[in-house]
């Protein structure tokens, strides 16, 4: 293909990709995989051969799941060096946008035999030809056997990139490991800090070199829904400048036993979805969940949204799957979550972290939510702030309950924002029929049943895992084969529990990793769950979480300070 096409699309006294020129083969043959979030957010998968880089765009990006098959439309060449491009594409450029190294390393025919006839290049190319390439990555993320596959019947350009089966092979989702294999970065620090524009054989001090960083959003009514009044400014003129952070992992909330009633607090409803932190910064976004996996991938709709919103400002809320009464449906997100398709997904937003360049944790929730109303979109049916009622906690949560939600969110007014940290400031009341529970074993199937019968159920009680009954309800056939994939890597030898548990049918232990969520009737005698159904695996939590978990009674007005107590 040659690097014609490629210089056709670009002109470089704009842009800061390297015009490039065909090199020779090293030692080694090389690969790059760089994420390109452009008008829509792909990986651009490039391999060497002949001298550039053989180049396809993913719009999903890898798997490592041999089960999965990746779109791949196979698009220009790209020069030797670009695989060394880490910055920023200005604006009115073709493929304008920020580009990461996702990863890199050495690659190899998988072919052993051929290789031991022909150059490995010779080998590669002979294989592009013939519209099938067997090769092995050898990478910092992606490793072992993958295929790229010519889609004969179907578009002149469209291959499938697939895993092989090998020891690296993996159902989990290697696109959550969205930092740069290079700097480390995600693609919104990358954005946002870059200094490293590429410098090919240009002059590094030329005119056309010199790319000014976009300058922040200002909020306006157009982009925020209503100008900034005096309150507000008043408001952020006591944050402390801040650049934008990274990593953050959420303030959490402790389990209280009963609602309460007090006027120090206001009251949310609480959303049974996903947590996610949003970071947005000139026009580039990352979704994180609680964990810091990435959540782009999973829900580009609301990646969509956030890019109309038009703010500089890092986000805290909740992603739900909305039914027709507007209740959370949490099975319906996870299956949008999985396996894409029809869902009415809405971003919740409660808090803000962190607004045009300032720091606004320090800042009371009170005064947080009323800057984070004013600059949130109006009538947007995606975004919506999740407002709150102060004081009548006790009846707000019977009418929770009467709407057949999970529960209420109860936080101190004056409560600052603490990432990493369970909160007894901010407290969740829940509907007392669900709970999440940590999966500790699986039971063998009977009948025509296939896969496994039921799960084994625990929970921690201080540092103690407990027996909590066992559920094989809630699943259809394609969940059990799903849960019994991510069962494998689990198993262990011994029970996780103190004392073992009597179970009608054989159990294959698992080590206590994977949290779900289920729902029962009530609690037996034996403090064992009545008729537990399995609503979903609640993959944005760890069993740490749940270790470190307690519930305590409702604060007595006589003990509330007006600090934030740590």
């Amino acid at each position: 293909m040659g690097l014609a096409l490629y210089k056709k699309k670009r002109s470089f006294d704009k842009t800061p990709e390297p015009s490039g020129k065909k090199a020779a083969a090293g030692d080694e043959l090389r690969f790059v995989i760089q994420k390109h979030d452009a008008s829509h957010l792909h990986y651009d998968f490039r391999l060497e051969m002949g001298g550039v880089l053989k180049s396809w765009a993913v719009p999903k990006g890898p798997s490592t799941d041999p089960d999965i098959k990746r779109l791949a439309m196979m698009v220009e060449d790209h020069p030797y060096d670009y695989r060394n491009f880490e910055g920023i594409i200005p604006e009115g450029n073709y493929g304008a946008g920020t580009v990461m190294i996702w990863d890199e390393g050495t690659y190899e025919p998988a072919d052993i035999e051929s290789k031991a006839n022909k150059s490995p290049e010779k080998n590669l190319l002979q294989q592009l030809k013939s519209g099938k390439l067997k090769f092995i990555l050898n990478g910092s993320k992606l490793k072992g056997e993958f295929a790229l596959v010519k889609s004969h019947g179907r578009g002149e350009n469209e291959w499938l990139l697939m895993k092989l089966k090998d020891k690296y092979a993996s159902s989990n989702d290697i696109t959550q490991k969205d930092k740069s294999a290079r700097s480390k970065k995600t693609l919104a620090q990358i954005a946002s800090t870059s200094k490293i524009f590429y410098k090919s054989n240009r002059a590094a001090n030329s005119s056309s070199n010199k790319i000014k960083k976009a300058k922040p959003v200002k909020p306006t009514k157009k982009n925020s829904g209503q100008q900034l009044d005096e309150e507000i400014k008043r408001l952020l003129e006591k944050c402390r400048k801040s650049p934008l952070p990274s990593d953050i992992k959420p303030m959490l909330a402790t389990l209280v036993d009963a609602p309460f009633a007090d006027d120090q607090w206001l009251y949310e409803i609480k959303w049974d979805g996903y947590r996610a932190v949003s970071y947005l910064y000139n026009g580039i976004i990352e979704i994180r969940s609680r964990n810091n996996l990435s959540f782009n991938n999973k829900f580009k709709p609301i990646v969509d949204a956030l890019k109309d919103w038009n703010i500089n400002a890092v986000i805290d809320g909740e992603i739900i799957a909305a039914d027709q009464k507007g209740h959370a449906n949490f099975q319906q997100l996870q299956g949008f979550a999985k396996n894409g398709g029809e869902a009415n997904l809405i971003y919740y937003v409660f808090d803000l972290i962190w607004y045009d360049g300032k720091k606004v944790t320090d800042l009371p929730l009170i005064d947080r939510k009323q800057i984070l109303k004013n600059i949130c979109p109006e009538d947007n049916t995606v975004i919506k702030y999740s407002d709150h009622i102060v004081g009548n906690g006790k009846a707000f949560f019977e009418e929770a309950l009467k709407q057949g939600l999970e529960g209420v969110m109860a936080k101190k007014i004056d409560s600052e924002y603490i990432t990493a940290f369970r909160s007894r400031n901010w407290l969740k009341i829940k509907n007392s029929k669900n709970l999440e529970a940590i999966i500790c074993g699986f039971t063998k199937p009977r009948k025509s049943r296939r896969f496994f019968g039921a799960i084994i159920l625990g929970r921690y009680e201080g540092d103690e895992l407990i027996y909590i009954g066992h559920s094989g309800s809630g699943f259809d056939e394609k969940g059990l084969k799903d849960m019994y994939k991510k069962f494998q890597p689990l198993i262990a030898d011994k029970c996780p529990f103190g004392v073992k548990p009597k179970t009608n049918m054989p159990v294959t232990w698992l080590k206590p990793k994977l949290v779900c969520e289920v729902k029962y009737s009530e609690w037996t005698e034996e403090k064992n769950l009545r008729h537990p159904i399995f609503v979903g695996l609640r993959e944005d939590k760890t069993a740490a979480d749940e270790k470190n978990e307690k519930i305590v009674h409702p604060p007595s007005k006589k003990k509330i300070k007006k600090t934030n107590g740590r």
